[in-house]
């Protein structure tokens, strides 16, 4: 009896008239609260962001106009940080707090902008050297990440044959051993 009333008192509330139009408002109203979503980057959009800024710097772009030059042609996460370093260097900030204002990725990028305007070098070949090396760390991550994954997918399977192993080869053997040693 109790069953059924439970039963009869989740089919209720379930299927009570309006029910799902206030979930759906209340999961409205939760998702016009949350953050804007930021857009992925990549080590391979920074990359090709940092060859493009070398670019536009040996062509004759001053820093500012080329970090929005390469911003409205890059990938929508690497364009972001672009434009926020250009802001900041507009509103006066120095290199190093320009950078501080774009995602970790750029780390190489951004040291050799700010070593670059500390010693008064051109920045084009740092940068190609930067984005160089940021494709070489990226494809160590990778190769190393390819590594673990080996190993993890051989394990289960030597887990799984060991045992196999043991009951169809060695099992038989030791016993037709015992066996005849014993007969």
């Amino acid at each position: 009896m109790s069953l059924l009333l439970v039963t009869l008192v989740v089919a209720a509330v379930a299927l009570w008239p309006g029910h799902d139009s206030r979930v759906r408002w209340l999961r409205r109203e939760v998702e016009a609260q949350g953050d804007p979503p930021v857009s992925a980057l990549t080590v391979d959009e920074v990359a090709d962001a940092s060859v493009l800024l070398a670019l536009a710097l040996q062509s004759g772009r001053g820093m500012v106009q080329a970090l929005e030059e390469v911003a409205g042609v890059s990938a929508a996460g690497a364009g972001e940080d672009l434009r926020r370093v250009a802001a900041a260097l507009r509103w006066g900030r120095s290199m190093s707090q320009a950078w501080s204002y774009a995602r970790r990725v750029w780390g190489p990028t951004a040291t050799a902008f700010v070593v670059a305007d500390a010693v008064g070098a051109p920045s084009a070949s740092v940068l190609l050297d930067a984005a160089a090396s940021l494709r070489d760390a990226e494809a160590r991550r990778l190769e190393e990440a390819g590594g673990r994954a080996a190993v993890m997918l051989v394990l289960p399977l030597g887990l799984c044959f060991l045992p196999a192993f043991i009951a169809t080869a060695v099992v038989p053997v030791v016993a037709v051993l015992v066996g005849t040693q014993l007969g």
